[in-house]
């Protein structure tokens, strides 16, 4: 108990100084890591205006300059209400580029929360009609600066005909509403139920489920469930193996054995 105690208050006497506290100030930008956090914090920086006034010195980046700038409405949750009007928004949109192609909301957002840190989407198309949602991200991307949804790219696809693509970008709702991250990931259809967990979460429940996948023999990331893996006597992946399952969420838990579990219950298995 005394270790334990004399452990956390260690960790809260180190949060209690300055650097901390101002190295987690820049860390809030986005793309500063806690390194380049603690290199400002040895040049001498101090504050966000510090930042600004020596952005050429420091060698700010694009998407550094752009977090920078937004900073106080990124660092803010997003109401769900909020959240749910911007995902309508964007999937109305959506719609009038392909009639069948399908958006999720995902993350905590699809978990239940009232509050989200940003809105990430999962864009898909059911090819049985022959067509995929090849180049349809990009098209939307467009769309939605046209439309004012989105202000800013941080990062977009290089092949814009992948199935398997991720967007990420800063929007809000027009004219003048707060700046908001928002992230669109194309997936495959036929992965689309190992996505589903897989950018749902929590973190927990997916590293528990990922356990559990593992003490049976399989293999789980967000790509599909996977059998026939040949491990060594250390229990490390010799071969990949097949994808076994990945349409839907269900195909996976029951496999697994794991009673089916509604998005806002998945905390833990």
């Amino acid at each position: 108990m005394e270790i334990i105690e004399t452990g956390q208050l260690q960790r809260i006497q180190a949060e209690d100084t300055e650097e901390y506290r101002v190295c987690r100030l820049f860390a809030g930008i986005y793309d500063v890591g806690r390194k380049r956090a603690h290199e400002w914090w040895r040049m001498g920086l101090r504050t966000l205006e510090d930042v600004e006034k020596r952005k050429d010195e420091i060698k700010l980046t694009r998407n550094q300059a752009i977090g920078l700038k937004y900073y106080d409405d990124l660092q803010e949750r997003i109401p769900r209400a909020e959240a749910s009007v911007i995902f309508d928004k964007i999937k109305e949109l959506a719609m009038t580029i392909d009639g069948n192609i399908t958006l999720y909301i995902m993350g905590s957002y699809r978990r239940g929360a009232e509050t989200v840190g940003d809105i990430d989407i999962l864009l898909t198309r059911d090819p049985s009609d022959g067509r995929t949602h090849s180049g349809m991200l990009n098209k939307l991307i467009r769309l939605l600066h046209e439309k004012g949804l989105l202000t800013n790219d941080l990062a977009v696809p290089a092949d814009t005909h992948s199935l398997e693509q991720k967007y990420m970008g800063i929007g809000r709702l027009p004219p003048d509403g707060k700046m908001r991250r928002i992230d669109v990931l194309a997936i495959p259809w036929d992965q689309k139920g190992a996505a589903l967990i897989y950018f749902t979460g929590d973190d927990l429940f997916n590293r528990s489920i990922r356990l559990l996948a593992h003490k049976k023999g399989y293999s789980l990331n967000q790509r599909g469930l996977y059998g026939g893996i040949i491990r060594d006597n250390k229990r490390r992946k010799m071969t990949e193996g097949v994808i076994i399952a990945s349409k839907t969420e269900k195909e996976i838990f029951d496999i697994l054995g794991v009673p089916w579990r509604e998005p806002e219950e998945r905390r833990r298995l």
